[in-house]
């Protein structure tokens, strides 16, 4: 990744740190929807410098990385922002220092928290009835997560959900990959760490 831009929310009293992360990544998502691959992946990746596992946080910024600095201008990232310019501030594209010694992964982390809905999942994916799929999960434990998250709304139905984002440190190999998802998470592509 040659290239990076931040995005900062900047401190306000009006609107709630938590509230802000959520229409931020909301529009950081419909410009990676807008600009996804034919393959339906996104070139452009996120990475939170100010990740804390420990205290639960993202911190206040966000950074894009992409292959090239063509890539994040054909984003356009202060477009999509244009309606939050008073809470955010929009660095410029800059190139990625050429020593890096960490790397981190930050993705989708994903609980199973509710038996009910695992079998509702199995009904769709395996034509099993209610009662069939319940009785499959019948020693289900939950599965949760203090991981840092985000809330969204989904654009598809309407119902708000809970993003929660993982970070994995990987070596000082500088080894990675292109290829994130949507939101610019990834599922093993480690991005710079400064």
């Amino acid at each position: 990744m040659k290239a990076y831009l931040d995005i900062t929310l900047l401190p306000n009293d009006d609107i709630g740190h938590h509230f802000l992360w959520g229409k931020v990544f909301q529009q950081v998502h419909l410009a990676l929807v807008e600009n996804k691959n034919t393959d339906g992946s996104s070139s452009v990746g996120v990475a939170f410098p100010e990740f804390n596992a420990e205290k639960h946080r993202l911190g206040r910024k966000l950074r894009l990385f992409a292959p090239n600095s063509s890539d994040l201008e054909k984003l356009s990232i202060a477009r999509w922002l244009d309606r939050l310019a008073d809470y955010v501030h929009i660095t410029s594209v800059r190139e990625t220092p050429q020593r890096v010694e960490q790397y981190a992964c930050f993705s989708r982390l994903r609980t199973k928290y509710s038996r009910e809905r695992l079998a509702r999942r199995a009904m769709k994916r395996h034509g099993l009835t209610y009662e069939q799929a319940l009785q499959e999960r019948k020693n289900f434990q939950p599965q949760w997560t203090d991981a840092p998250f985000i809330q969204l709304k989904s654009l598809g139905n309407d119902h708000s959900f809970r993003l929660f984002i993982g970070m994995e440190e990987k070596g000082s190999s500088g080894e990675y990959s292109t290829g994130f998802n949507t939101y610019g998470l990834s599922k093993g592509t480690a991005l710079p760490k400064f």
